[in-house]
């Protein structure tokens, strides 16, 4: 999440060059709403089973989950802060705060990986909205090494401002789905915050998401005139992860690897 430069405005493979002053003033614009939209609803979908109830001085089935929970946090809060200090010109502490991003997003995979073990260990019965505990499995971890990867893709390409930005933004989008599925279908009784529209249709979970990418290639043609390379490839590669997720889902191994889960409390 380190400082990006003015460069390369049309795509991974792009001739480097000073982007107008226009284009990083739309920019700033930009990727800051975008943010502030991801941790509404993230704020939103957890409110009911971890905000509402205290963050990390509420009560959780154990320190694994307080760990996720504080570090996941964490992550969002940077989400809306380095966009915020790029667009006032807080370059330098906007790239000390990128080292400790970097360490939080490494640690976010592994705390997702393991909350997501955890709660099948925990036996705990999963929503019909969510499927079979293998595909309960294999959508996290899906889902936390396509944030991974993108995060990885971003830090590489810190200094290309162009790349850097739009790939934490499709790093983040992918994951909107917990938070989302939270307010159509709520992990818990009381307080439970639902959404009528998340309710009657709870396609959106999926489409949101995908929306925030759509909106981002519309930006991409107002600002470089051109499809940008990481958008593409980022959109195709999230509305991937769904038909992946229940391929993967289907095979002997997966079912394996859930079931070896449920038996190791």
């Amino acid at each position: 999440m380190s400082s990006p430069s003015p460069t390369r405005p049309a795509g991974m493979g792009a001739t480097s060059r000073p982007a107008p002053a226009l284009h990083r003033r739309a920019d700033d614009v930009f990727f800051t709403v975008m943010s502030l939209a991801m941790l509404a609803i993230v704020l939103l979908g957890f409110a009911s089973s971890y905000f509402l109830r205290g963050a990390t001085l509420s009560h959780q089935p154990s320190v694994l989950v307080h760990a996720h929970g504080l570090v996941f946090s964490s992550w969002m809060v940077l989400v809306v802060v380095q966009p915020a200090l790029v667009a006032t010109g807080q370059l330098r502490l906007h790239r000390r705060l990128g080292l400790a991003g970097a360490l939080i997003a490494g640690a976010m995979v592994v705390l997702g990986a393991l909350t997501t073990f955890g709660t099948l260990a925990r036996g705990l019965a999963l929503p019909p909205a969510l499927g079979s505990p293998a595909s309960f499995l294999i959508g996290n971890l899906i889902e936390m090494l396509f944030f991974g990867a993108f995060v990885a893709l971003a830090v590489h390409r810190r200094n290309d401002r162009v790349v850097h930005k739009r790939a934490m933004l499709i790093a983040n989008a992918a994951l909107l789905p917990p938070a989302l599925f939270r307010m159509a279908f709520p992990v818990v009784e009381q307080p439970a915050l639902t959404f009528p529209a998340m309710v009657q249709h709870p396609a959106l979970i999926g489409l949101i998401p995908l929306g925030l990418i759509a909106a981002l290639f519309l930006f991409d043609l107002a600002t470089c005139r051109r499809p940008v390379a990481v958008t593409v490839i980022g959109g195709v590669l999230l509305w991937a992860m769904g038909p992946l997720s229940e391929a993967i889902t289907e095979t002997p191994a997966a079912q394996h690897i859930a079931s070896w889960a449920q038996s190791h409390s």
